[in-house]
């Protein structure tokens, strides 16, 4: 009875030791790294011309975006500061982004202000368009949320802040995404954006 019981605890553990050997590693899903699919950091612009691509528009007042530089690297940038309209609204928006192209793709950014944005008036918004062609009238656009330096009160002024990543999984086809700029007098502070990417 005592050789059936041990013969009984060898089969069980050879069962167990079987049953409980590693995996092997083709069964396993190891994290990937993320891959850069779109990026742009304002270094490669000539004067404050906008890099290839990228468009302004002045939905009210006169100031658009531009591109600057400050300690050897680059940005985008506005500010309604002594522009004498009583509002400008601006848009910085991107080249064309086929999101076809891969799964699971986000968008992340930095953005920061300096010391005249000051109060509510004075904003930074994100918008996502699927049919913006060139014609801004006839494109729909939709705002998308993400962390930014508001709201009220502000950070430090020229203290970058990470976006977040904004999911584009659920679009389709060709996006643009915007940055949209409300200054109002007598908020007319800058705003910058900079290290634009896309991954996925």
């Amino acid at each position: 009875m005592k050789t059936v019981q041990i013969k009984i605890l060898i089969l069980t553990t050879l069962i167990a030791l079987v049953l409980s050997s590693c995996t092997k590693s083709s069964d396993i899903a190891y994290p990937t790294l993320k891959q850069v699919y779109f990026s742009e950091d304002f270094n490669n612009t000539v004067g404050t011309a906008l890099p290839t691509g990228w468009t302004s528009y002045a939905e009210m007042g006169t100031r658009l975006w531009s591109a600057g530089t400050y300690g050897g690297d680059g940005y985008a940038s506005v500010s309604a500061y002594g522009s004498g309209d009583a509002a400008d609204i601006s848009w910085l928006i991107s080249p064309a982004i086929d999101v076809d192209q891969h799964d699971g793709e986000s968008l992340s950014f930095q953005t920061c202000h300096d010391k005249y944005v000051n109060s509510l008036s004075n904003t930074l918004e994100v918008y996502i368009s699927t049919d913006y062609a060139g014609n801004f009238g006839a494109s729909h656009w939709t705002k998308v949320n993400y962390t930014s330096t508001m709201p009220y009160p502000y950070t430090a002024s020229y203290a970058y802040v990470n976006s977040g990543a904004i999911d584009l999984s659920l679009y389709k086809g060709t996006i643009h995404f915007a940055f949209r700029y409300t200054g109002i007098n007598p908020s007319t502070g800058a705003y910058q954006v900079d290290n634009v990417k896309i991954v996925y």
